[in-house]
C-alpha cells in the first residue's frame, strides 16, 4: 500500500531482525486509523521501536512490550523518553494485528516493567520474531 509509514532498514542485523514485527504492526495501527507519523528501530540493549503519534508516542522493546506516553524526545539511534509511560499489556510480542485493540483499549495494565529480560537467551522469542521477518516469500505490501 502506498503512503505507509514503515521503519528504513537498520544497519545491525540483531536490530533489523525486528523491522518485520514492527512494520507489521505499523501496518496494523494505519489500517485501524491511527494517525502515524513516525516509525523507526531504536538502540539495542534492549532493542526497541519508536512509533510517534502526534502528541503521544507508543514503544516497543523485547523486554516490556509495548508502553504508550507523552512523546519527549527521541530520533532513530536514540533512545525514545516518554512521559508518564504505561505499559499496554498483551505480552512481549502480541499479534501485530491485536496492537490497535490494546491501544484503544486503554492503559490499563500499569508501569513499564520488564516481562522477560534482553538478555535471555533460547527462550523461543527470537524464534517467534522470525516468523515476522522480511523473505522471499513473504510482502508487506
Amino acid at each position: 500500500m502506498i503512503g505507509r509509514i514503515r521503519p528504513l532498514p537498520h544497519p545491525d542485523p540483531f536490530v533489523e531482525a525486528t523491522r518485520g514485527y514492527i512494520t507489521r504492526v505499523g501496518d496494523a495501527l494505519q489500517e485501524r486509523g491511527t494517525p502515524l507519523s513516525k516509525v523507526w528501530l531504536d538502540p539495542s540493549h534492549p532493542r526497541d521501536a519508536t512509533f510517534v503519534l502526534g502528541l503521544q508516542a507508543l514503544v516497543w522493546n523485547e523486554s516490556e512490550g509495548f508502553v504508550l506516553g507523552e512523546y519527549i524526545s527521541g530520533e532513530p539511534g536514540v533512545r525514545t523518553v516518554l512521559r508518564d509511560p504505561v505499559r499496554l499489556g498483551g505480552g512481549v510480542l502480541p499479534d501485530p494485528r491485536a496492537v490497535p485493540a490494546l491501544l484503544e483499549g486503554g492503559v490499563a495494565a500499569g508501569p513499564p516493567v520488564p516481562l522477560r529480560p534482553f538478555t535471555a537467551g533460547h527462550d523461543g522469542f527470537e524464534d517467534r520474531l522470525a516468523r515476522y521477518s522480511y523473505g522471499e516469500n513473504r510482502s508487506f505490501d
